[in-house]
């Protein structure tokens, strides 16, 4: 059986507010977030109901995109940073050159990057490959030619198969443009004919409003509007759906973790605030809060190891 871990006992577990003389609702001031576009509606109600419980803390979150965070976690502009992704050597080297550390990250959700097309589409399935034909300039992922209409997929629709794919995505400021890449793009570089929008929103309302379109997106941003496609690791992979299970444990190929990353000293106890927060993320009332927004919650044993990161 699954252990409950409640909010308050998580807050007692990760910082002083179980101190003598100190309780959790005396806690007050302001906490400062930046980053991923992917989890910002999942952080926004954390945030609302952190304030529930904290009446005198005002939080503050800007999702201006996972590649955000670093740089102001490194200059001390956030107390907290959500990435859709991990940080890369080169903004830990730098976030390190600066305090002489590298950072915290805690991850508090498990998600993945849901590829989809036009409902009317009649596809159904498709491999990395192909993603890697329609979307990158040099095919690393060593697929013979370019894709360029809806009959090199295989599809046979009179009225689809000769269109050209419009493939939207993300734009660079984006985690989830960074994982794709790495994921689906072998690393390889986009193609410039790619739309790149700056919010998962606007990829799925581009698909749902365009017969010939197919977009990738944060699974919790799919809608009844657009249709998920099975991912398919090769040919004779018969693919997998995005979803709770497959996320899990792994069988989706386009699986990732979603983090809060934090300014924690070696040797010294996070900063109040920002560990009351994570201990509301990490709570029972939290992770369910992941799950109504689409995300996977972590199990126990998860859990237990990120808060082993913190205290």
């Amino acid at each position: 059986m699954t252990r409950r871990l409640p909010a308050a006992w998580l807050a007692c577990a990760l910082f002083a507010a179980c101190a003598p003389g100190i309780r959790a609702a005396d806690l007050t001031g302001t906490l400062t977030g930046v980053g991923s576009d992917t989890a910002s509606a999942l952080v926004a109600r954390w945030a609302e109901a952190f304030r529930a419980e904290h009446p005198r803390v005002l939080v503050q979150v800007q999702a201006a995109g996972s590649a955000s965070t670093p740089t102001a976690l490194t200059e001390g502009a956030a107390d907290f940073g959500s990435m859709s992704r991990p940080m890369s050597g080169a903004e830990t080297a730098a976030f390190r050159a600066r305090h002489g550390y590298a950072p915290t990250p805690v991850v508090v959700a498990h998600d993945a990057i849901a590829v989809f097309v036009h409902p009317d589409n009649p596809l159904q399935r498709i491999t990395l490959a192909q993603l890697d034909a329609i979307y990158s300039a040099g095919r690393l992922c060593h697929a013979a030619v370019p894709v360029r209409t809806w009959r090199d997929l295989g599809v046979t629709d009179a009225t689809l198969a000769d269109l050209r794919v419009l493939a939207s995505g993300r734009n660079d400021a984006s985690g989830t443009y960074e994982v794709f890449r790495e994921g689906a793009l072998c690393g390889g570089r986009y193609r410039p004919d790619v739309v790149a929008w700056p919010g998962n929103g606007a990829v799925v309302a581009t698909v749902a409003q365009n017969r010939e379109a197919i977009g990738y997106a944060g699974l919790g941003y799919v809608n009844g509007l657009v249709k998920p496609l099975a991912l398919a690791r090769d040919d004779q992979d018969a693919g997998t759906m995005p979803d709770r299970a497959s996320v899990t444990q792994g069988r989706y190929a386009l699986s990732r973790a979603l983090f809060l990353y934090v300014n924690r000293p070696p040797g010294s106890a996070l900063a109040e605030l920002p560990a009351a927060f994570l201990a509301y993320a990490l709570s029972d009332e939290g992770q369910a809060l992941a799950q109504r927004e689409g995300f996977t919650p972590l199990q126990y044993d998860e859990r237990a190891a990120q808060r082993a990161r913190i205290e």
